[in-house]
């Protein structure tokens, strides 16, 4: 049986199509500016945030933290992703996913077109997506 997941999409128009063919089936809330998520967030009932990279001006990190400081919201994963067309290399992503991981995120996925590992990104966000949507912990 299929699970559908509440998940808070915090990301530009640009990431709508991409995260919608990675998170087939599930109840995406896109939000454009912070002010936008921190109201989404205060309604409650999302499984899982999403924040792409240049969310609001390079917000991302500090939705995060803010994430993060909501009592409700301690357990939810949040996801971070990179879609743009700028073309990070390796190593900052690897250091991207360390910053994230550091202040409670569970990874920075590379959702660029043409990334090597996108399909495999895209399927981890979506088990996460239903893992959660069935009430387990992502693994």
């Amino acid at each position: 049986m299929a699970t559908t997941t509440r998940v808070l999409a915090a990301a530009s128009s640009d990431m709508d199509e991409k995260l919608k063919d990675c998170l087939p089936g599930h109840d995406l809330t896109f939000v454009r500016n912070m002010s936008q998520a921190i109201r989404a967030l205060r309604r409650d009932g999302f499984q899982l945030v999403v924040v792409e990279l240049n969310f609001d001006e390079s917000r991302m990190l500090e939705l995060l933290q803010y994430v993060r400081s909501l009592p409700n919201y301690r357990e939810v994963p949040v996801i971070c992703v990179h879609g743009d067309h700028l073309n990070l290399s390796e190593a900052v992503i690897k250091n991207i996913d360390v910053a994230v991981k550091a202040l409670g995120g569970l990874a920075f996925l590379n959702l660029r077109d043409g990334a090597i590992n996108y399909r495999k990104d895209c399927g981890f966000l979506d088990r996460v997506a239903t893992e959660t949507g069935q009430g387990l912990r992502p693994s």
